[in-house]
């Protein structure tokens, strides 16, 4: 089945397809979002050329011609794509993948400290939230603390900063502490003989990511972590996307200094959100 689609037709006006689809080279990647499977045996076939038995399309005007490339995982890419694309012509790069990890726990902790949102998700999982009940709790990151509050947990701690000195001088005088993480974490914590840490949860480059090469130049990139950006360089053999960008920004401190370390220049909105990042942006143009 032929399934037309509009260029400016916003994102949150597209369905989502759960059965396989195929496409045509030039669509919009931002629609490949909303299909749970890409295959070219695909029940539906989707295409900007009009005439389709299924058609979804605006009146709204173009969008404006500042292009970004987003790099995220899926459920962010689509959020915030959502949000933007009426403003900005976004490029979505679906980069990352989360997977659990089996992992033991031992109930001999003062603290737990969460340090994403998919660490709270991928631990509770396994782990009844009762584990929590005699412990105090700090998360890392306004996402990491509304994750848990959602749960109905009170936060003991949300440190406004999280790097380098100030994580351990939070970290040292609080008793025994778990560090709930991903499997490639900030190494800072081993410096600290009161941390056990856990890996819940590891970062991989999703099979999918082959579909959202990006092409062209772009106004500006933004990266949601250090591996929304490494993961591009390992998919698509280097640093070549990253040169076709005019303005780099990074989430926040950790990613800025990992994407100078790769030999770039990039900068970061005040509060180390993807939402800030786009403000930003607009804020720019």
């Amino acid at each position: 089945m032929k399934v037309s689609v509009d260029r400016v037709l916003p994102l949150k006006m597209f369905p989502y397809f759960n059965e396989c689809v195929w496409f045509d080279e030039g669509l919009d990647r931002r629609f490949l979002l909303k299909c749970a499977c890409l295959d070219e045996s695909g029940a539906f076939f989707i295409t900007h050329e009009k005439g389709g038995d299924i058609e979804f399309s605006c009146r709204l005007k173009p969008r404006k011609r500042v292009k970004v490339l987003f790099s995220a995982n899926r459920d962010d890419l689509i959020r915030y794509t959502e949000l933007y694309d009426s403003d900005l012509e976004v490029f979505p790069v679906e980069s990352m993948e989360f997977r659990a990890l089996d992992f033991i726990i031992e109930n001999r902790a003062d603290w737990v400290v969460f340090t994403s949102k998919r660490a709270v998700e991928f631990f509770f999982k396994k782990v009844p939230v009762r584990f929590l009940c005699d412990k105090k709790v700090a998360a890392v990151g306004d996402k990491t603390a509304r994750e848990l509050v959602k749960r109905g947990f009170k936060l003991d701690f949300v440190p406004e900063e999280f790097y380098g000195a100030s994580l351990v001088e939070f970290l040292k005088d609080k008793g025994r502490l778990l560090v709930i993480t991903a499997l490639k974490y900030n190494k800072i914590y081993d410096e600290l003989d009161n941390v056990r840490v856990v890996s819940v949860y590891e970062n991989v480059i999703p099979e999918r990511i082959k579909f959202f090469k990006p092409e062209g130049v772009f106004d500006f990139g933004l990266f949601s972590s250090p591996s929304a950006f490494w993961h591009m360089k390992e998919a698509f053999g280097g640093y070549g996307f990253a040169t076709k960008i005019d303005r780099i920004v990074a989430i926040g401190r950790t990613t800025k200094n990992y994407i100078e370390s790769c030999g770039f220049s990039a900068e970061m909105p005040d509060r180390a959100t993807i939402e800030d990042m786009f403000k930003y942006v607009l804020s720019q143009v």
